[in-house]
C-alpha cells in the first residue's frame, strides 16, 4: 500500500473534454464512404490541447500530425463500426484497457480513443471519446505532501531558465511537449529514460523535477491537476522503478503558450508526490477515461451533420451514396471516378433520351450535352420523364419549350452537381435536301460536340438521322451507343468505333444493302411518330446505359471483344469479353411479344454506307461536301457509290446470274 506522509492529501484530477470540429466528422464520413468502407481496423488520428482543458480534433487530424505551435499533440486511434449494434455491444472497459496498455508500455503515456458509428444515409455520427488513465486499486490513491506556486518556490533565474529552455529547444517542435524533465542546472529535456539516468548521475535524482503541460480550466481551483499527471505518475511507478518514492512534479501552467509566453502571472504549481507502489495498481491494471455524455452519465454522444452542411453538399453526397456502397462489398473494382468524369452527348431528348438521361444520373454521370430540335408537346410528359405540363407552353414563338432546354433544366433540378448544356440543332440527313450553309453550320456544330465528348448516345426517331453521328463517331473513334424502338421490340447496340482497323464490330447500318433515305416522306401520322409500347423505352434506355458502364470498366472500352454467337439465348463469354459488371454484348435485341432477349454479334460490313473506310475517309477529307451531296441524293445512290455498295450489288447480281446458268446446265 502507499506510504502516507504526515499531512499528505489525495490529489484530485480534471479530465480533458473532447472538442470535435464538424469538419473532422465531414472528412471522416468521406473517408468512410470512399476508402475505409467496411474495414473496422483502428486508424491513427491526432488531437491537440492547449491551456483550455479541451482535446481538439480538426479536419487535418485524420491525415496529418500538424498542430498549432501553441498546442501539445496527442496521438489517438479511431475505430469505426459498420452497425450500431456492434457499437453498442462492445465491452468498453476491456476495449480501453486492451487498446491503451500496449502503447503505454511502449512509452506513449497519453493517448486517446474514439469509437464511432457513422449513419451515412442520415448524416449522423454516434461517437464516444476516451482519454485513458491508469487508476489505482480501490482504497489507494495518488497523494501529495507539498504544494506551492512556482512563483513562491523558484527564484527569478530559475523561472527564466524554465521558460527559456522550454521555448528555445527544438526537440519538441512544432508541437509543445506533453511531458518533460527539468533541473535547475540543465533546464528542460525530453521525457526519456536515457535523459533521466543521465540527470541522476549528473544532478542527483532528488533534484529532478518531472513536468507535464497542464491545462486546468481557469475557473477551477489550483489543487486540481490535469488528467495527464495520472499516467505520468503510473509510468514512474510501473516503468521507471520509482514505486513508493516521493518525487517532485511540476504542473506547468504558463499564462500564454508559445511565442506569447509570459513569466509574470505564472500559474504553475510544484508538488511533492508520493508515487503509488506497483501493488497499489494491482496485478491487473485498471484503465478508466470514458467521457460522459451531455447528461453527465457514461455513454456516447450523437452529432447531426445535416444542419452543418449546405443543401448542395447533402444532395451531391446522397446522390452518389448507392455507387460508393457498391464498392464496399459487391463490386470493389468499380471505377466510380471514371464514370463521374465521363462526358456524354445525347442525340435526341424524346422518350429514349429521357430514360437514358435518368439512368445516367444514377450511375454518377454529371456532364451532359443534349441535342434535339423539337419542342415539348402535350403528348410528351406522360412518356418522357424529364418533362411536365409546364414545358408544353411558354416556348418562344408559341408552343412548348425546346426539348433539349427543358431536359437540361430538369437534370439540373434533379442532381445538384449536373452540368447540362442544351443545343437546339437539326441533324442533316441523307435524302433531306437543305441549303449548303445550313448543312455546314449543323455539321460543324455536331462535329465539335462529338469530338469533345467521351460517349455518344444515338436516340433519334428516324433511321436516316442516325447516319451522320455514326460517321462522325467512327471518324473520331468514339464510343457510340445506339438504341431504337419498334412497336413491341427494341435494339441496343454499340458501334465498333473506327472500322479502318481489324476485327471491328458492325454499326447500325452494316446489315443494310441500301443507303438510308427520307423515311418521313408519304407517311401517315402513326408512321411518322414513334408508336411503341410504353414499357419498351425504360428497358432499352437502361440497357443502353448499363452497356456503356460495362464498357467503361473494361481496359479496351468500346473495342472490347464481344461474346461469340451461340445457339442459346446466353452468349458464350471469356475473360476478355467480360468486365467487372459482366458480359458486354455487341447487340441486345428484345421482344415483349415473346419476352426474350438475344445477343447477336455482327462484324463490320466493308461496304457500309456509314462506317466503311471509304465513307469515313470521305468525311475526313470534306465532311460538309459529303453530307451536302448525301442530303441532295433522294435515291441514296451517292452514298452507295462511295461505299462501294453499288459495285457490291452488281457483283452479287452477276454471281447469282452465273449460279442460275449453272442450274440450267444441270437440268
Amino acid at each position: 500500500m502507499s506510504y502516507e506522509a504526515p499531512e499528505s492529501w489525495v490529489v484530485k484530477f480534471i479530465p480533458l473534454s473532447s472538442s470535435v470540429e464538424s469538419s473532422f466528422w465531414v472528412k471522416y464520413c468521406e473517408e468512410k464512404l470512399n476508402n475505409i468502407q467496411l474495414n473496422e481496423d483502428p486508424i491513427d488520428i491526432s488531437g491537440s490541447y492547449g491551456n483550455d482543458s479541451r482535446l481538439e480534433c480538426r479536419e487535418n487530424s485524420l491525415s496529418s500530425d500538424d498542430v498549432h505551435q501553441s498546442r501539445a499533440m496527442m496521438q489517438g486511434q479511431l475505430v469505426g463500426y459498420n452497425t450500431i449494434e456492434t457499437f453498442q455491444k462492445i465491452d468498453k472497459n476491456k476495449f480501453i484497457r486492451d487498446s491503451f496498455l500496449p502503447s503505454f508500455n511502449d512509452g506513449e503515456i497519453s493517448t486517446f480513443i474514439v469509437l464511432t458509428f457513422a449513419d451515412l444515409k442520415n448524416h449522423k455520427i454516434l461517437y464516444w471519446f476516451a482519454i485513458p488513465a491508469i487508476a489505482t486499486q480501490k482504497g489507494c490513491s495518488i497523494r501529495a505532501s507539498y504544494q506551492q506556486e512556482v512563483q513562491k518556490c523558484f527564484d527569478s533565474s530559475e523561472i527564466s531558465l524554465l521558460y527559456d529552455s522550454f521555448l528555445k529547444d527544438v526537440w519538441h517542435s512544432p508541437a509543445l511537449p506533453s511531458f518533460f524533465l527539468y533541473t535547475k542546472n540543465s533546464g528542460c529535456l525530453p521525457f526519456t529514460r536515457k535523459n533521466y539516468d543521465k540527470l541522476c548521475s549528473k544532478d542527483g535524482s532528488e533534484r529532478i523535477i518531472f513536468c507535464f503541460l497542464d491545462t486546468p480550466a481557469r475557473t477551477q481551483k489550483e489543487q486540481f491537476m490535469g488528467w495527464q499527471m495520472r499516467n505520468m505518475v503510473a509510468f514512474l511507478s510501473l516503468n521507471w522503478g520509482l514505486s513508493g518514492q516521493t518525487v517532485q512534479i511540476l504542473s506547468f501552467r504558463p499564462k500564454f503558450l508559445r511565442s506569447t509566453m509570459e513569466q509574470s502571472n505564472d500559474m504553475s504549481i510544484l508538488l511533492h508526490v508520493i508515487v503509488p507502489t506497483t501493488a497499489d495498481y494491482g496485478e491487473e491494471l485498471q484503465v478508466v477515461g470514458w467521457e460522459p455524455n451531455v447528461r453527465g452519465k457514461p455513454g456516447p454522444r450523437w452529432v447531426n451533420l445535416q444542419p452543418l452542411l449546405d443543401n448542395r453538399h447533402l444532395a451531391i453526397q446522397a446522390a452518389d451514396l448507392n455507387l460508393k456502397l457498391m464498392k464496399w462489398r459487391m463490386i470493389p473494382s468499380l471505377n466510380v471516378e471514371k464514370l463521374q468524369g465521363t462526358k456524354v452527348v445525347l442525340l435526341g431528348a424524346g422518350t429514349l433520351g429521357c430514360n437514358v438521361a435518368r439512368t445516367l444520373l444514377g450511375w454518377g454521370i454529371r456532364n451532359f450535352k443534349i441535342v434535339d430540335n423539337g419542342k415539348v408537346s402535350y403528348s410528351n410528359p406522360v412518356r418522357q420523364s424529364l418533362f411536365t405540363l409546364k414545358d408544353c407552353q411558354g416556348g418562344e414563338g408559341g408552343g412548348g419549350v425546346p426539348k433539349s432546354i427543358a431536359a437540361a433544366k430538369a437534370l439540373k433540378d434533379i442532381a445538384a452537381d449536373v452540368e447540362a448544356e442544351a443545343f437546339v440543332l437539326s441533324i442533316p440527313m441523307p435524302g433531306h435536301a437543305e441549303p449548303k450553309e445550313t448543312i455546314k453550320s449543323s455539321v460543324e456544330q455536331l462535329d465539335q460536340l462529338i469530338r469533345e465528348c467521351d460517349v455518344v448516345y444515338l436516340l433519334t426517331d428516324t433511321r436516316e438521322s442516325r447516319w451522320l453521328p455514326t460517321v462522325i463517331a467512327a471518324s473520331y473513334n468514339k464510343m457510340l451507343i445506339n438504341a431504337a424502338l419498334g412497336l413491341d421490340s427494341w435494339l441496343v447496340m454499340r458501334h465498333g468505333g473506327d472500322t479502318r482497323g481489324d476485327s471491328s464490330l458492325g454499326c447500325y447500318f452494316c446489315n443494310d444493302v441500301v443507303a438510308p433515305e427520307n423515311s418521313m416522306k408519304n407517311r401517315t401520322l402513326d408512321q411518322q411518330c414513334t408508336v411503341t409500347r410504353p414499357g419498351l423505352a425504360p428497358i432499352a434506355g437502361s440497357m443502353a446505359v448499363e452497356l456503356m458502364v460495362s464498357l467503361l470498366q473494361h481496359p479496351d472500352l468500346h473495342h472490347a471483344p464481344a461474346p461469340q454467337n451461340s445457339s442459346s439465348f446466353s452468349p458464350t463469354t471469356t475473360d476478355e469479353t467480360a468486365s467487372p459488371l459482366g458480359v458486354m454484348p455487341h447487340q441486345i435485341r428484345g421482344s415483349l411479344v415473346s419476352y426474350t432477349v438475344m445477343n447477336p454479334t455482327v462484324p463490320a460490313f466493308s461496304c457500309c454506307t456509314a462506317c466503311s473506310a471509304a465513307v469515313i475517309n470521305a468525311y475526313d477529307s470534306d465532311g460538309v461536301g459529303l453530307v451536302y451531296e448525301a442530303a441532295q441524293s433522294a435515291s441514296g445512290t451517292y452514298l452507295e457509290d462511295i461505299a462501294g455498295l453499288t459495285a457490291f450489288r452488281a457483283q452479287a447480281e452477276e454471281q447469282l446470274n452465273e449460279l442460275e446458268e449453272d442450274w440450267d446446265v444441270d437440268e
